[in-house]
């Protein structure tokens, strides 16, 4: 059976993922903070594997990829969703990550972690799992992460070089990466999320669209930036 590994699953794009791909028949392992609570709205479905998971803890990364390999020996899809924006990573104090005069250390290195470190971890740790020809690796990005970004109306500091750096991180894993596994960042659109109210598309078809990009591959592709219809995103 085919299996996906969604990290940042409880709401958003994540959840959007994950119920795509219980729709197409996958097992689908959903890593999310609070497995207590578990994905907000999920019905019960036998191939909904709930994990718990702080993509900033490397022992729960590997405790959580100990739990995958005890259900599968194999992952089609790692998608790289965790990530906090300029509020949520600063309770709403978007000023501390936004603004030259405001900023703050911290969180700025918190963002970088969470948007671009963690997520490459993650990675590591999902290695041996990746072994299906091919496999994919789809690390959520941003336009923001672009440096031909029109729409930008503040510094937004954080999130954008965060981004900036997994975009960068995606290109640099193809040296390590084998043959079998394919890779690329995304703009996923504008998504409404909790991260984002104001967005005006559907989570569950956006992930459907950016599934497409793997079910027509091109070479071109790998370790690419890409929109969520699958033109390259200028840099």
């Amino acid at each position: 059976m085919k299996t996906a590994f969604i990290t940042g699953a409880g709401r958003g794009l994540g959840k959007g993922f994950v119920e795509y791909f219980l729709d197409q028949g996958f097992i689908a392992f959903a890593g999310v903070r609070n497995p207590n609570t578990g994905p907000n709205g999920f019905k019960e479905h036998k191939n909904l594997k709930i994990l718990p998971l702080d993509v900033t803890n490397d022992d729960s990364i590997s405790k959580a990829v100990e739990l995958i390999s005890a259900e599968t020996d194999h992952l089609n899809y790692l998608i790289n969703n965790a990530g906090v924006n300029k509020d949520t990573a600063t309770n709403n104090h978007k000023e501390l990550v936004s603004n030259l005069a405001d900023l703050n250390r911290k969180l700025l290195l918190e963002m970088f972690d969470i948007n671009s470190v963690s997520l490459m971890i993650v990675l590591q740790q999902c290695q041996n799992l990746l072994t299906e020809n091919p496999s994919f690796v789809v690390n959520i990005s941003s336009n923001r992460a672009s440096f031909s970004d029109d729409t930008n109306t503040s510094g937004n500091y954080g999130y954008r070089a965060s981004k900036v750096a997994l975009n960068m991180m995606t290109i640099a894993s193809l040296l390590d990466l084998p043959s079998n596994v394919k890779t690329f960042a995304i703009h996923p659109g504008d998504v409404k999320t909790d991260m984002n109210p104001e967005g005006d598309q559907a989570a569950k078809k956006q992930a459907e669209s950016i599934i497409a990009i793997t079910l027509n591959w091109k070479d071109e592709y790998n370790g690419k930036f890409l929109k969520h219809n699958g033109a390259l995103y200028p840099l």
